[in-house]
Formats: structure tokens, sequence, C-alpha cells
């Protein structure tokens, strides 16, 4: 999906590239930006920030984002391997966002037995410190399995974020507990379905774009709460599936049908005139999906 930036705010651009279907680590990166529907130049051939995982970023200020508009173009220039390499990307600015109104909750509710596969674990530390949780039983997780999620120390009633997870250590990274965490230590260890949340967000925002719709159009986003809990759902049970026909793959088919006939039957307040509130002839004129897919 397209970036997009609120209108009269800061905030950065930031893209990977890849080569031979893997992210790669410019050394450099300089970035120049064109105002929709032509060459005129907004940012010219500036420096861009380039991480130590490959991420390159640029800061657009307010100025840069004074004009809700769609499709900026931002031509990007890279050097790897002594190579400069090309990119063109598009943005938008807009008015309004259409945002995330689920949770992790909201996904073990709809599906409980979520809980009892591998949701939520419990354990005794090996080790630790401040920031993290040490444990060899953890290794059978993939990397990165608890990140987003949060730790509860059990000895000191705390509880706190996951910034990371090693399976090769079976180390969780988490944000500073008030002591170290020593072997013995009993936690718990709550993981996020946020990935999953993220890729039903987008499936959702793919289809309204379909249907020649801007999901940034759509004022109230809880017309797509039950759509965004069914996606989501669905999303889990792909990635617990181990083979056809067992309980994870009806579960994963069941809500993916589920969301599709929730989508094909709501209303959507659509701000066609872009102002920011339906008002006047747009309230006979929301966006009733189903009638739109057949058309």
């Amino acid at each position: 999906m397209k970036q997009q930036f609120l209108v009269n705010t800061a905030d950065t651009f930031r893209t990977y590239v890849f080569e031979n279907n893997r992210r790669i680590v410019p050394s450099s990166a300089r970035i120049t930006v064109y105002r929709p529907g032509g060459d005129v130049l907004l940012v010219d051939d500036a420096p861009m920030t380039v991480t130590t995982d490959g991420l390159i970023s640029y800061a657009l200020s307010p100025s840069d984002n004074s004009a809700p508009e769609v499709n900026y173009r931002a031509a990007i220039s890279y050097v790897y391997d002594s190579i400069v390499h090309s990119i063109t990307l598009f943005y938008d600015v807009v008015r309004s966002k259409l945002v995330k109104v689920i949770t992790d909750d909201d996904i073990v509710a709809e599906l409980p037995q979520i809980k009892d596969n591998g949701w939520r674990v419990r354990g005794v530390a090996g080790g630790g410190s401040l920031t993290t949780i040490a444990d060899p039983e953890l290794k059978r997780y993939e990397d990165g399995y608890f990140t987003g999620g949060v730790a509860y120390s059990a000895d000191k009633d705390e509880t706190r974020e996951v910034i990371g997870f090693a399976s090769s250590t079976g180390t969780v990274t988490v944000s500073a507990f008030s002591s170290a965490v020593t072997a013995g230590e009993k936690y718990v260890l709550t993981r996020s379905y946020s990935k999953e949340i993220q890729r039903a967000f987008e499936k959702i925002e793919e289809r309204i774009m379909r249907l020649g719709k801007r999901p940034e159009l759509i004022l109230d986003p809880y017309d797509l709460r039950e759509v965004h809990i069914c996606y989501s759902v669905s999303e889990v049970c792909k990635g617990f599936v181990t083979g056809e026909e067992n309980f994870w793959w009806r579960m994963w088919k069941e809500y993916e049908k589920r969301a599709e006939e929730a989508f094909a039957g709501i209303n959507l307040k659509y701000d066609a005139s872009m102002d920011g509130y339906i008002a006047g002839s747009e309230e006979s004129a929301r966006v009733n999906v189903l009638k739109a897919f057949r058309e």
C-alpha cells in the first residue's frame, strides 16, 4: 500500500529496497519528490538516512505536506555495491486516515481456541537482565514470535512490552524491569497478532481501492470493525495450518467467508466531497459495497 501523510503534519517517508528477493542495505540514498500531475519539484535531490537494517528514510516537513493530493512521486536513487540504482514510489497527502479499531483481545474473544495455540506462554527463566528474559524452552518459537506482545514477571508483579525475540538463544528483549531477571523467576509471555491484524487491514484497503474508492475518505472505521475482526482471525488461523481439513484450516476458510459476507453487506460513510465530514446529499451517497461490486 502507498504511504499516507496527514496534511500540514511533519512525518517520515520510509522504504526498503530489495534485490534477488532479499532486503539490501544501500551505502547511500537520495530522494527527489515531484508534486502530483507533473514535474514541479517539491524536494530536489536530498540525502536520505540509511539504517543498519537497510531502512531508507526522509523527513517531510509540514510545508512538504501542505497540499492534500494523491500520487506525489518520489524518485529515489541509491548506491549498492558501488552501483547506482533507482526506484520510483508514490505517496498521498490526506486530511484523515482510515485507522484500525481492533486489538488482540478482539481476536481472542472472537475465537477463544487461539489462546490454546501459543498465544500465552508460561515458563521459568534460566537467566536474564533488566531488559531480557532467557529460557532455552523458548527456542522452539520463530524469531520475532513474541515481538509486540507483553512479558509479565510473576516475581516482580510487573508487565513490560516485548521489543524483540531471538529464537537461537530463547531470549526475549523487553523494556526495562525494575530489577534484573534472575534464574528461577516465573514469567508469562503474551504474543501480539499485530502482523495478522495489519495484513487483514491491508486486504480491506485493497478491496476498497478495487471498488474505485479511497480508504482515507471512509470517515467511520467502526463500519469495518466486524470485517476486520473476521479477516484478522482468518489470518491467524492460516498461520496455524499444518494440513488440509484440520481445525485451523476449517477456521481459516470459515472466517474468510464471514469476512467476505460482512464486507458485501455494509454501507460505508464516504466523504466524496473530501471536506472531512458527511452532510447534505452525502447522507444518501454512502458506498454500498455489494452494489458497487455488481456495478
